[in-house]
């Protein structure tokens, strides 16, 4: 339960900030820096869905024999790798679906600017094509995402453990830090 709320209230503040975040852009711009707004929050939630399933996929023996290297960001990447569940949940349903909820309201945002820049266009007209576009492309994006992801997961695991590599030495930044071993317990011994 206390998994579930967190969840909830972390998909809540964050979609509190893309939705002010972009709107306060889209209200402030021209039609076409929102037309840009937009691409690039369909882009975000592309490229989290290819990070959740890379993760989700991504086998442990390579990252395993350059961790054994000491090649920089190896370790970093297995960590993503034995957390592929909550890094998956994230990327995949967090960011992932919030960018395709904030997508949705900036296509309506720019709507709505069309129609106060030009009375008399058809609001609903342009309702449907924008939406039609946006779904277009997120579904085709990601659906060309999955296969990128697929081919490629351990190579993308690799490079975002090497983002997680440069954050931990140069900002002492560490995401999703390993857990405390735990030692057992020694067993004592009567000797008399």
């Amino acid at each position: 339960m206390r998994r579930l709320a967190g969840v909830f209230l972390t998909t809540f503040v964050l979609a509190v900030a893309f939705s002010l975040l972009s709107d306060t852009v889209l209200r402030k711009t021209t039609i076409l820096l929102a037309t840009l707004v937009l691409a690039v929050i369909i882009l975000v939630g592309i490229l989290a869905d290819i990070v959740g399933l890379a993760v989700a996929t991504a086998g442990r023996a390579p990252l395993n024999a350059m961790a054994a290297k000491k090649v920089p960001g190896a370790r970093q990447g297995l960590r993503l790798v034995r957390n592929a569940p909550r890094v998956a949940t994230i990327f995949n349903d967090l960011v992932g679906d919030i960018c395709g909820t904030v997508s949705g309201a900036a296509g309506a945002a720019i709507v709505f600017r069309v129609a106060l820049s030009r009375p008399g266009v058809d609001e609903g007209l342009w309702t449907v094509l924008l939406v039609s576009v946006i779904a277009a492309l997120t579904v085709g994006g990601k659906a060309l995402g999955k296969r990128i992801a697929l081919v490629n997961s351990d190579r993308i695991v690799h490079q975002l453990g090497k983002i997680l590599w440069w954050l931990e030495e140069h900002l002492g930044l560490v995401v999703l830090a390993e857990p405390a071993t735990r030692r057992a317990p020694r067993r004592r011994t009567n000797s008399s």
